[in-house]
């Protein structure tokens, strides 16, 4: 909150701000012998209009005072409330979920282990379902992202990882798995 306490006005007007797009916003302006004083940008048209009347009318008139308010409720809410929603968003799409791949060879099994803010989950297969092991690859704007994918004697395909990453690390966890299920 700011109080100005104004004294000898000369006259109040709306100085319209042209934005680089365009886009028009409007602000009161009260002048004065030391200078000119802006009210709260941010605020409709009709308000500011409502308000240099009232300025100009008192400045008429035998009146000792005049108080003006202003607020920018509105404007806060809708820029808060907006601010909140990507927020949101982006909070969703950064909780990707974190994978964990095991292989257990005294047991013959391979878990794959997703874990994130929106639920866990497990897979589980044998190692004799286990078929090969392929790299996807995907075009990502200018350049390509692969992906190490699990393919199994059913025919079914499973990530170890949903998420695309570089060429040379897919690789090399390919080959370390490989080596260990080799020895």
């Amino acid at each position: 909150m700011e109080k100005l306490k104004i004294f000898d006005l000369q006259e109040a007007y709306i100085l319209t701000k042209t934005g680089s797009k365009g886009s028009k916003s409007y602000q009161v302006m009260i002048v004065t012998p030391f200078g000119d004083f802006a009210l709260l940008s941010h605020i409709s048209y009709q308000e500011d209009e409502e308000i240099v009347l009232k300025i100009n009318n008192f400045i008429n008139s035998g009146q000792v005072s005049l108080l003006v308010q202003q607020n920018q409720r509105n404007y806060l809410f809708f820029s808060s409330l907006f601010t909140l929603f990507v927020m949101a968003i982006a909070a969703y799409f950064a909780t990707s979920p974190a994978t964990t791949c095991t292989f257990y060879k005294s047991i013959d099994k391979v878990f794959i282990e997703r874990k994130s803010l929106r639920g866990n989950q497990i897979i589980e297969h044998p190692l004799e379902s286990i078929l090969r092991f392929d790299i996807q690859e995907q075009q990502y704007k200018y350049s390509k992202v692969y992906r190490a994918v699990i393919m199994l004697k059913s025919g079914e395909e499973i990530p170890i990882n949903p998420q695309y990453t570089d060429e040379k690390s897919i690789r090399y966890a390919v080959s370390r798995i490989l080596s260990f299920l080799r020895n």
